[in-house]
């Protein structure tokens, strides 16, 4: 019985065995050379016991090749192509895509993909290898790198900002500028977003859960382990944990603050920072007592009651006053008219006196002429 388990696992066959893809390489590195270079491509994969055969595919037509290298001695325009190979126990590897080009100068890449975090090698190469000072590289044709003499400049760690079409210039007996390539850098992961359980603002006393939220984006990562770490404000809270969540066992008002959250591969080539998340703990609100309450309600009363005599009182004050100003207004008028009778009397009272003091003398004359 033992026999025969060790058997089956031994024996490849059936897809008991998940297949593992091939790889290529070049030698020397870059995608694109001149025509008349050499250039190897290596195929890198699992083979069967005591068989090292590799099949090569041009476009894909098999080449007559059976070895794990195929060289190129002198590279002709006609052998540019999607290059694949596939090992006794693998599947067939990711196409290369290598160019022969005639130029004068040639902008040379390791690869026209790249997952963030990986370098990115530019080379300015110049027909024959002839030599080239003055270089300037330059992406989606905005210059970004001088140098007087070296041709080569690298990007050690590759982000999405890197991704575009580049190009280089040099001067040699002339100026010289090469044809543009294509450069696409693919995201790892996407940015951390830092969630919590509970709606904001949270009520003091809760638990509160924040996580970490990202997403493995390429399938062929898909174990992938990241690391996170949780801040509030400039203080650390975790370091580098393999869990995505922090928790506030009991939220205080003293919790309230900025918090945000990294995410980071394991060896720590590539690091991403979440947005800010404003947390507020709101504390608790007691109970009004019943007391205060009736006493709230009293003093709103008093006030209105107090208010309204005073409205009241203010009311007959007008009243009282426009009365006064009244009778003092007709007793100025009826005034005016007794005072007028009183000049007319006094008037026909001296006219009478007048006229007695005449009469008087006239009758002393009539006695004394009986």
């Amino acid at each position: 019985m033992w026999l025969l388990t060790a058997l089956l696992l031994w024996v490849p066959a059936g897809g008991q065995v998940d297949p593992t893809k091939a790889v290529i390489t070049l030698q020397p590195p870059w995608v694109s050379v001149f025509q008349d270079e050499q250039v190897t491509l290596l195929c890198e994969g699992p083979q069967r016991p005591g068989d090292n055969s590799t099949r090569w595919f041009l476009n894909g037509t098999a080449i007559q090749t059976s070895t794990s290298k195929y060289s190129i001695t002198a590279a002709r325009v006609s052998e540019s192509g999607e290059y694949r190979c596939q090992t006794g126990l693998s599947v067939p590897s990711d196409p290369v895509q290598l160019e022969i080009r005639r130029d004068w100068l040639l902008l040379q890449i390791s690869s026209r993909v790249f997952t963030e975090g990986e370098p990115l090698t530019l080379r300015c190469h110049a027909w024959k290898n002839k030599l080239v000072y003055n270089v300037l590289f330059y992406q989606n044709g905005k210059a970004f790198q001088f140098s007087p003499r070296n041709s080569e400049f690298t990007i050690q760690k590759t982000n999405t900002s890197h991704n575009g079409v580049y190009h280089c210039s040099g001067l040699g007996r002339h100026r010289y500028t090469s044809e543009g390539v294509t450069v696409t850098v693919k995201e790892l992961f996407s940015v951390p977003v830092l969630r919590a359980s509970l709606s904001l603002p949270v009520l003091e006393g809760n638990l509160v859960t924040l996580s970490c939220e990202t997403m493995l984006l390429l399938p062929e990562r898909a174990g992938l382990q990241l690391y996170y770490s949780f801040y509030v404000g400039s203080k650390t809270l975790v370091d580098r944990n393999a869990s995505s969540e922090y928790q506030i066992l009991t939220a205080r008002r003293e919790d309230s603050g900025s918090y945000w959250c990294e995410a980071v591969t394991e060896d720590g080539n590539i690091l991403k920072r979440s947005p800010a998340l404003e947390l507020q703990v709101l504390g608790l609100q007691s109970p009004t007592p019943v007391w205060f309450n009736i006493l709230f309600y009293l003093s709103v009363g008093i006030i209105f009651l107090v208010n309204t005599v005073l409205c009241v009182k203010i009311h007959k004050e007008l009243q009282r006053k426009k009365k006064w100003n009244l009778e003092v207004s007709l007793a100025s008028d009826s005034g005016k008219k007794v005072t007028s009778h009183l000049q007319k009397d006094r008037y026909l009272e001296e006219e009478v006196n007048c006229l007695e003091q005449q009469e008087q003398p006239q009758e002393k004359a009539q006695q004394k002429n009986p």
